[in-house]
């Protein structure tokens, strides 16, 4: 008995025929799952990306010639399916055209009933088709199809001992998520087999019917009027494609969630929560693995909500414009709706609330009047909507009617004290923005919407709603914690101000910090009984954006401390505001020399460059034993100098330092592979990257040019998952100096809080700014004044222990006793990946 497969994926084609740029990825995801042994375990598995349609007949005709009885053959293919006038289905290749009136040119295609007879004469009895098809029509102009545009697969394709299942059932879309690699369809029939969430009577195997049922449920989450279908013929459908693990503990926890979310209607209920977190214990799951099995269950509902939340967001777009919607407008939506793959009630339900805060009209808006989709409308609005008095059904018809404006009042108690804005371009918020845009889906915009029309209750269960899928979004959590105390009215504030739009990742990095601190503090009853609100601040990191937050965070009074700014640079600009204004600011991050004794207002957790540069030095003369090095460096970047300066103030006389404008990252025209190859022939050992976030590409370009033949060393802003991805074996060996690293205390409370809170290992960056928020948090225990918060920082008898150790600092604002670590990359063992591992002293 052999297992056979044949994967067609055909993304490019002549014009006519739209690119499915998925198409490639679909057949690759596939030849992963089938020629796994404990998976598919086939035998031979056969790739065609888009061949010509000579190539494909050929392919698909070999697959079945030959064969026995009991051979699996599968037959996958993810591509256009088109129809002609009278219903026949054709497969297109990548040379398949049409003519200039739309007609379908057929020899350029594999018809269905060729690839039909060929099944039909192999003496195989388990014949698998698996169809990913965007089907379309191809009729002459002035012509219609002749049927209502269904696909007639079972006819066309079905048969005795076979088993055929389709993404789509219609000329509709077969949908490719936006941002993703595999189409929709795909993605869960590969998620299926390799979790094995598929075998649904958990008898080890992963029968065809089995597969079907699990994949369309996945794929009606995210694009509900998509309707995969099954077509097999008794034996067809219990044809075992796969093997499925049955004592797995991640299978085993999966099916829980499952059951958990179908039960909580697309959310893990407070029951459900208790469960799994017992179930984690007795499976001895790490947080981490037990919350990547939550993300990918519950993935498809989250790609539904933004579908939701995209077309909604374009409705508003369109009624801004003009209210009633004109034909046009109207059929436009109609082509997203179905490009989103949502059904009728789905935009029902969304219009419905916002038409009726338009302002009065007089003439009824009708939005739907196809007989096809009135009793959909009827089912759905009529009984959903009618009863807030914002529309009525008559003849299966839905009609919105506009007596008086429409005002939702929230229940007593439900409210937030003090209402407040900030301005900037939105480039400060409480809770009423969303800043970090990476992270949001309908759940936040509604807690955003609540928290800025001052509904605590609503912004509270929309957030919480968010956090239990989205563990990793640090913003989300600060609005919670904000919504809280201002629902308790009783609070004292601080900001944070992060680079959020040149360098979202650093910045979320530090909020993660700010937020763990402010949780942590806010459930232990805060500060003197006083709940602590965060403000978000995005400083961008361009001249002039620092001082103009300065600026604004100082003239709200409320705002008694500040956390950051990220860079040496920005520190420096914002801190002559702070130091004129007195209000204090603790960098995470900024490691400049210039920082110490700048401001009696500026403080950091983080050592200066003095003492990275050291061990930096130290490590090159005593450990490599070298005495050649060339320094990359930034000019005018504060930080860049600092680090330049310091590491070469560290090395002994006899140490050979080439620092040339070669060197210089700075330059626009600066080609790495031209500055190594220079830095080679002058007979240069170590290369040192003193680059900052600006130039950070370029250090990349440096350390791929370098390709491992010079040792590397690096200043704190090399270190990062983001340079572990896009060099790997290219860093291999190259060392950096950080303040902290989880490897030296995967033991503490700070790790252990934050594994629970982010399901996943933080960086320096979030130890650091975790420190910076819990020394305001502990200072304003002592005076919760701008001035007198400065004194107790100041105080020599003021510490507190933070996740990098004790906290303390000195006149000149630096912190007391901070230290430095060095962490080299190298392999992860057993794998391609690569981390950071700390030196041992």
């Amino acid at each position: 008995m052999a297992k056979v497969a044949l994967l067609i994926g055909v993304s490019e084609y002549e014009s006519g025929l739209t690119p499915l740029p998925a198409a490639t990825k679909d057949v690759e995801a596939m030849q992963r799952v089938l020629l796994h042994l404990k998976i598919g375990g086939f035998d031979d598995v056969t790739l065609l990306i888009n061949p010509q349609q000579h190539e494909m007949a050929v392919a698909i005709e070999t697959l079945f010639d030959n064969r026995q009885k009991d051979d699996l053959l599968l037959l996958f293919f993810s591509g256009h399916g088109i129809k002609d006038e009278s219903g026949k289905l054709y497969f297109a290749a990548c040379n398949t055209r049409k003519t200039d009136k739309g007609v379908l040119v057929k020899a350029t295609t594999v018809p269905a009933s060729f690839v039909h007879e060929v099944m039909s004469n192999s003496r195989s009895r388990r014949e698998v088709v698996i169809l990913d098809c965007c089907f379309s029509g191809a009729f002459a102009e002035g012509l219609s199809a002749k049927d209502n545009g269904f696909v007639d697969i079972r006819n066309q394709l079905g048969g005795e001992g076979r088993a055929v299942l389709t993404s789509s059932t219609s000329t509709q879309y077969s949908f490719e998520q936006q941002g993703a690699d595999t189409s929709t369809y795909t993605r869960y029939i590969v998620e299926g087999l390799e979790t094995g969430a598929a075998d649904r009577d958990e008898d080890g195997w992963i029968s065809v019917d089995e597969l079907h049922e699990y994949a369309t449920k996945a794929v009606q989450e995210a694009a509900p009027a998509m309707k995969p279908e099954i077509y097999a013929i008794k034996e067809g459908y219990k044809i075992n494609l796969a093997r499925a693990p049955i004592d797995d503990p991640n299978l085993k926890y999966r099916r829980e969630v499952d059951y958990w979310v179908e039960s909580g209607n697309g959310e893990i209920s407070a029951t459900g929560r208790v469960a799994l977190e017992g179930l984690q214990e007795e499976l001895e799951l790490a947080p981490i693995e037990a919350a990547a099995i939550e993300t990918k269950v519950l993935a498809p509902i989250e790609v539904y909500k933004k579908k939701l939340q995209r077309y909604e967001q374009a409705f508003r777009n369109e009624i801004k414009l003009e209210f009633p919607p004109s034909d046009k407008t109207r059929a436009n939506l109609k082509r997203l709706q179905q490009a989103l793959g949502l059904r009728d009630e789905d935009i029902a339900l969304i219009e419905a609330p916002i038409i009726a805060q338009q302002p009065l009209t007089a003439t009824p808006v009708v939005v739907n009047t196809s007989d096809s989709q009135k009793k959909n409308f009827k089912y759905y609005v009529g009984a959903c909507i009618i009863g807030l008095g914002i529309g009525v059904v008559f003849g299966g018809t839905l009609v919105y009617v506009f007596q008086r404006p429409i005002k939702i009042v929230s229940n007593i108690g439900d409210s937030c004290a003090n209402k407040e804005e900030h301005s900037l371009n939105d480039s400060i918020s409480l809770g009423e923005e969303v800043l970090l845009k990476q992270y949001t889906n309908l759940d936040k915009e509604t807690g955003v919407k609540a928290f800025a029309n001052s509904n605590c209750k609503t912004a509270i269960d929309s957030f919480t709603s968010y956090r239990r899928t989205n563990f990793r979004d640090p913003e989300t959590l600060i609005y919670l914690n904000n919504a809280k105390a201002r629902q308790k009215g009783n609070w004292l504030k601080i900001a944070v101000s992060v680079p959020i739009a040149s360098d979202p990742d650093l910045a979320e990095e530090i909020l993660r910090g700010v937020a763990q601190a402010q949780d942590e503090v806010n459930n232990n009853n805060g500060i003197n009984n006083k709940l602590l609100q965060v403000g978000i601040a995005n400083d961008d990191e361009k001249p002039g954006t620092a001082t103009k937050i300065a600026k604004a965070l100082v003239a709200d009074q409320e705002i008694l401390g500040v956390v950051g700014p990220a860079s040496s640079n920005a520190t420096l600009e914002a801190g002559n505001v702070y130091n004129t204004e007195g209000l204090i600011a603790i960098s995470p991050t900024s490691t400049s020399v210039n920082i110490s004794n700048f401001s009696s207002y500026v403080f950091r957790t983080i050592s200066s460059d003095e003492v990275a540069a050291k061990i930096l030095a130290n490590y090159m003369v005593k450990n490599l034993q070298k005495q050649k090095v060339a320094v990359f460096f930034v000019f005018g970047s504060s930080y860049s100098k600092s680090l330049t300066d310091e590491f070469i103030k560290n090395l002994p006389k006899e140490t050979k330092v080439f620092k040339e404008a070669e060197f210089n990252l700075s330059k626009s025209n600066f080609n790495a592979e031209t500055s190594v190859k220079q830095a080679i022939s002058q007979g240069v050992e170590v290369l040192m990257l003193a680059s900052d976030s600006e130039t950070l590409d370029k250090a990349y370009r440096v350390i791929r040019a370098n390709n491992r033949k010079l040792y590397i060393l690096g200043g704190d802003n090399i270190f990062g998952q983001s340079t572990l991805k896009s060099l790997g074996k290219q860093a291999d060996g190259m060392v950096v100096a950080i303040p902290w690293h989880i490897g030296n205390a995967s033991n503490s409370n700070f790790v252990k809080n934050s594994d629970k809170l982010w399901k996943a290992t933080v960086n320096w960056r979030t130890a650091t700014a975790y420190d910076a928020t819990l020394a305001i948090s502990k200072g304003l225990q002592q005076n919760n004044t701008r001035e007198g918060l400065k004194q107790v920082l100041h105080s020599p008898d003021f510490s507190v222990d933070g996740a990098t150790g004790k906290i303390q600092f000195a006149q000149s604002g630096d912190r007391i006793n901070s230290s430095m670590f060095l962490v080299k990359v190298q392999q992860i063992p057993g794998t391609d990946k690569y981390e950071f591992v700390p030196i041992k002293p």
